[in-house]
């Protein structure tokens, strides 16, 4: 699996009382699979994951691999600082058929670099030996950073562990992970902002929230930098960097409700996040259809 390109970070929908939605996932994994997006990563920061237990986990997964299963690569977020649900979760994504999994670092326990070397090396033990596996790196979230040593100590005794998503805008720390220079090694920015610098860098490319609200935009950065039309790949990423800024990164309740603008339906938060009140929507509505509004009249958008 040549993993590349635009990963939606996919929203989770949810009812009023928190109960998935199982209509409504359907209907956002068709949405960006019309949309031409390169995979999803689904039940991770901004699929609301930890928020779930262990069977609604499940459930998630078995919905969307039963819906884009051959269609779209499809990467489960199986991390938590029970050890033992990660590995369950693990196991499970391997049954069902998802194509991959990624796994936030333990959080909240500081751990040392040994520590974290050991759990990712644990669990590309407990998947098959060629099944892929990628770090997920959000020191600022869970207090605990993945070096470029432990890394390069993973790369050079597993076969599976195969790329990160950073979590970060630290682009020194990126050009670290650059350096490793192993081609089979694949390095994606969760920083929308820094998305077409990234690439320019040797970035293999995004994994985006704010592509549950505008993946066509994304996406066009992406395929015009592969084409080497600069141009039209600055020119659209400005107006990612402008979507970033009223959704920005990790503010979920916004994102959702930038969705229902788009007339998408992603759902309800689950607590404890709250909806946007009716104030903050009617200001967001406001300052969104002005760039989307721009952003459509632009061309080449795929």
């Amino acid at each position: 699996m040549n993993l590349e390109g635009i990963i939606t970070a996919l929203v989770t929908p949810f009812d009023e009382k928190g109960k998935i939605v199982e209509s409504s996932l359907r209907k956002l994994c068709k949405f960006q699979l019309n949309k031409q997006v390169n995979g999803l990563l689904i039940l991770g920061t901004t699929g609301e994951g930890i928020s779930l237990n262990l069977e609604e986990r499940k459930l998630v997964a078995e919905i969307v691999v039963d819906e884009l299963k051959g269609k779209l690569p499809i990467m489960v977020h199986v991390g938590s600082s029970n050890i033992n649900e990660v590995f369950s979760l693990a196991k499970h994504a391997v049954d069902i058929g998802a194509d991959s999994i990624t796994s936030i670092t333990p959080y909240f326990f500081k751990m040392s670099d040994k520590e974290i070397f050991d759990f990712y090396l644990e669990l590309s033990k407990n998947v098959p030996n060629d099944y892929p596996v990628y770090l997920y790196n959000f020191p600022t979230a869970t207090g605990n950073d993945i070096t470029p040593e432990v890394i390069k100590k993973l790369i050079e005794e597993t076969n599976n562990i195969l790329g990160i998503k950073y979590s970060s805008d630290n682009m020194m720390r990126i050009q670290e992970y650059l350096k490793l220079q192993n081609p089979n090694f694949k390095v994606f920015t969760g920083a929308d902002q820094l998305f077409y610098p990234m690439l320019c860098l040797g970035c293999d490319g995004l994994v985006s929230g704010n592509a549950n609200i505008f993946p066509e935009l994304f996406v066009t950065v992406f395929k015009s930098f592969k084409k080497n039309d600069h141009k039209t790949a600055k020119l659209f990423h400005q107006y990612g960097n402008e979507i970033a800024k009223l959704f920005k990164y990790g503010n979920i309740p916004a994102i959702k409700a930038g969705m229902k603008l788009r007339e998408i339906d992603g759902g309800y938060v689950r607590r404890p996040f709250r909806n946007l009140c009716e104030e903050e929507k009617n200001k967001l509505q406001k300052e969104f259809s002005l760039i989307f509004d721009q952003i459509l009249n632009l061309k080449p958008l795929e």
